[in-house]
């Protein structure tokens, strides 16, 4: 079985609750500022058309900015509070992800949404809320204040003025919108093509010249700029759409005061055109901000495409088990196993064997429920583990890959990873049982030494040992390893097994070498069962 979140419609609906709620709150104060300025125009409007007092136009103007000024700040608050909301929900997100839906594609999106998307949206509170709020609300309520001081028809004509600029700038904002969507697809693009070029660049150097090496991220950018100036060029258009509707219901108003002789008082049309330029003044600013509306939704829906990616159900029950033996019970999980059947003793040695494509890796991913099996059941103990905690059974595992994480630091930092309260003698005792004694012996520094950056000062066999202490250290009662010591000699790999013949662990292996170097006591292979 597998789970995801909700796909809601709307734009903020992704949203995480406690971010949705100060969206909402900035949103009402942003409706408040709307109304504040509309009165302060209206105020002044009927101000200048009975030459009235000026206090009250004072006092109507300062509380419209003191509005603005506190929505402001608490925006700009909000929007870092709003950050840290999306980040948290996001890694939730990817925490309980299945592993199967990190693809190259996967893999670039979530760079984009947490290095640019998330960061972007830091201003939604106190930019583009600003907009999207007032842009169409002051016009509404300057409607009212033009049926308090010129009375209902202009107030009708000026609406009616407002409607027709609106749909022309419906109808260029729509063609901006499909111009700019292909340019988000093209950015998608760009970014995973710069991450697999960065990931394989050792192998683009050597296997082909370096103009050959960059064609296929050269295309991806190519393809980016051409879709930039599409949308430039449609942005083109929508700004000159955007100019003529600021222009036509101030135009428009001219028109009929001049037809109906509303010049003769020019105090009354004076005010009349001061309410009509700040209503149709939003309209402009709607038409520049098309872009970053456009931004906005792609942004937002590329944060919910992640957010909402397949993950695992959380456990149903908080049951521990008895002991640490492993019980697979006619697992399926396409394509490559199915009906795999077997038990793993606690404290067995288990090779998995079967040709390259036979699941072995799948199998290992599902005792760490790294997802779940289409069919069948995995328990723990005698308990299934869908329903073990996730920490009882993270506490239970050790994994190590083929392709081993290091992190930028020292030894004893990658190594605690797996145990952070372990001190400096346990740190030490797991280097060395993973064959570590060289490198802790070559350098003052012993476990404390640098291992550059991502373990560059490091070999390959290195990192896989460095991976292996740091399984090791955590002591748990099982340890995978999954080509762990691929990248090792034979007398390294063998000395090795022999250090961790002494642990009680129960310990399963894959690997392409003798498996008798492991001494395993059990075998399952994925073309013949087990044994």
């Amino acid at each position: 079985m597998t789970s995801a979140a909700p796909r809601r419609d709307g734009t903020t609906a992704v949203f995480p609750g406690q971010a949705r709620r100060r969206l909402l709150g900035i949103g009402m104060g942003w409706a408040l500022v709307g109304l504040a300025e509309a009165t302060a125009y209206t105020v002044l409007a009927l101000a200048v058309a009975h030459r009235g007092g000026i206090l009250p136009v004072l006092v109507a103007a300062a509380c419209a900015l003191i509005a603005t000024v506190l929505c402001s700040r608490s925006g700009y608050l909000a929007g870092a509070r709003v950050a840290g909301d999306l980040y948290a929900a996001l890694g939730g997100a990817l925490a309980r992800t299945k592993l199967a839906w990190f693809t190259a594609d996967h893999r670039a999106l979530v760079t984009r949404v947490a290095g640019l998307g998330v960061p972007s949206l830091m201003g939604l509170p106190a930019h583009q809320l600003q907009t999207f709020i007032l842009a169409p609300l002051v016009p509404l309520l300057l409607l009212g204040g033009i049926a308090i001081v010129s009375g209902p028809i202009p107030a009708l004509l000026t609406a009616g003025l407002l409607i027709v600029a609106l749909l022309a700038q419906f109808v260029a904002q729509r063609r901006l919108a499909h111009a700019d969507a292909d340019r988000h697809r093209a950015e998608h693009a760009a970014t995973a093509a710069t991450l697999e070029l960065v990931d394989h660049l050792e192998l683009l150097r050597t296997a082909a010249p370096p103009a050959r090496g960059l064609q296929r991220a050269e295309r991806a950018w190519s393809a980016q700029e051409r879709a930039m100036s599409r949308t430039n060029g449609a942005a083109a258009p929508a700004t000159f759409v955007s100019a003529l509707a600021g222009v036509l219901p101030l135009a428009g108003v001219c028109v009929y005061l001049a037809a109906t002789g509303g010049f003769a008082d020019p105090l009354a049309a004076l005010a009349l055109l001061v309410l009509t330029g700040r209503a149709s003044a939003p309209l402009d600013e709607l038409a520049l901000a098309g872009v970053s509306i456009s931004e906005l939704r792609a942004t937002v829906s590329a944060y919910g495409e992640v957010v909402a990616a397949p993950s695992l159900p959380l456990a149903t029950g908080g049951r521990a088990p008895r002991d640490n033996a492993i019980e697979l019970r006619g697992v399926v999980q396409p394509p490559a196993l199915d009906g795999v059947s077997a038990t793993i003793p606690e404290g067995a040695r288990v090779h998995v064997a079967g040709p390259s494509g036979a699941g072995k890796s799948t199998l290992l991913g599902l005792l760490m429920r790294f997802d779940d099996p289409a069919r069948g059941e995995i328990t723990l103990g005698g308990v299934p583990l869908a329903e073990l905690a996730e920490h009882e059974l993270a506490g239970r595992i050790a994994y190590v890959s083929q392709d081993p994480v290091v992190f930028s630091g020292t030894l004893a930092s990658n190594i605690r990873i797996g145990r952070p309260e372990a001190d400096d003698d346990q740190v030490a005792r797991a280097a060395r049982l993973a064959g570590l004694d060289g490198v802790v012996d070559c350098d003052a520094e012993g476990i404390h030494q640098q291992v550059g950056r991502h373990g560059a000062a490091l070999s390959g066999g290195e990192r896989q040992r460095l991976a292996l202490a740091r399984a090791l250290v955590k002591d748990a009662p099982v340890l995978i390893l999954d080509e762990a010591t691929s990248a090792l000699d034979m007398d390294t790999e063998r000395g090795i097994a022999t250090r961790l013949a002494d642990t009680a662990a129960t310990v399963v292996f894959v690997t392409h070498r003798d498996p008798g170097i492991w001494s395993p006591d059990h075998t399952i292979d994925l073309n013949g069962g087990a044994r």
